[in-house]
This record gives C-alpha cells, sequence and structure tokens, in this order.
C-alpha cells in the first residue's frame, strides 16, 4: 500500500499540474490594451533631450499593442507566438535559452508556468523584459503584464494587453 501511495502522489501531482498548464494553452485574441505610447512617453520623460526620442522610438518599434498571443505548454516545451512574430521556444521549469529575435538582438529567455500564470523572461546586457502571462479565474482571459527595465531607462516600462478566446 505504502508504495503504491509512493507511486500515485507524484504521478496525481503530474497529471494535476499537466491539467492545469493546458487552460493557458491555445489561441488568444487582444480584446483591451493599456495606452502604451502614454506609458512609452511617461517611462522616457525624465530623459535629457537627446536620449528621449532616441529611446523613445526604439520602445515604441518593441512594444506593440499586439492583437493576438498563441501559447502552447508541453512537459518538453513553452512555446509563445505573438502576431506574426516567430514563436519563442522555451524550455519549462525556468531553465534559460539562447533566442535572437528577428532584428539579430540576442537574449536568454526563460518560461515558469504555474497553475494559472506563465512567466516569460527575456535577458541580456541591455536590460530584462517580464511578460506574466495570468489566466483569469474562469479561463475565459488572458492578460499579459509586460514590465520593461534597462539602466538606460530612469524607470521601467510597464502596461498590460488582455485577451479573450
Amino acid at each position: 500500500m505504502r508504495a503504491a501511495r509512493l507511486f500515485l502522489v507524484p504521478v496525481l501531482a503530474v497529471l494535476s499540474l499537466t491539467a492545469q498548464e493546458t487552460a493557458l494553452s491555445g489561441a488568444w485574441l487582444q480584446t483591451k490594451a493599456d495606452d502604451i505610447a502614454a506609458a512609452i512617453q511617461s517611462t522616457v520623460a525624465d530623459m535629457n533631450f537627446i536620449k528621449r526620442p532616441i529611446a523613445r522610438g526604439r520602445l515604441t518599434k518593441l512594444n506593440p499593442a499586439y492583437k493576438k498571443v498563441l501559447i502552447a505548454i508541453s512537459d518538453k516545451e513553452v512555446l509563445v507566438k505573438l502576431d506574426d512574430r516567430e514563436p519563442i521556444h522555451m524550455p519549462p521549469g525556468g531553465a534559460s535559452a539562447p533566442w535572437t529575435r528577428e532584428d539579430g538582438e540576442k537574449f536568454m529567455v526563460a518560461a515558469q508556468v504555474s497553475k494559472d500564470q506563465l512567466i516569460q523572461t527575456f535577458k541580456n546586457e541591455d536590460g530584462e523584459r517580464t511578460n506574466i502571462f495570468k489566466l483569469s479565474p474562469d479561463g475565459q482571459s488572458l492578460t499579459m503584464s509586460a514590465t520593461i527595465k534597462s539602466p538606460q531607462l530612469p524607470k521601467p516600462l510597464v502596461y498590460s494587453i488582455s485577451f479573450g478566446r
């Protein structure tokens, strides 16, 4: 009996986690987005007049109000695809892996999945981006909260985009 219990508890825990993770998986369409341009302006407002337009342009280019997100979670990988961009493949469990963005910039990217959220992090020498994808209690909406930090910015850029099925 003890051997059966030792086997069943971990198996049930894994099955339970897998079932919970699948709720995040699927295609999601934007229902609402923060005013990202205003968030960018607030972030760069205290920069000097030479750096401000450069930072604003780069942040604007790299932070569109995504219209669609596709999430696929398995025991072997976590995949996130935003709009028509290339999918981002990450190992599960928070391990970092190298990833190169379409413009050639290199990052270490990681994914941490729990019951109702996916935390995706990008890091390189220029800074760090964290996307937190949080599932609503009813499972019908998903909110992506993005935080961009860099030593070049006076404060983090923070905004959210909501998606529905």
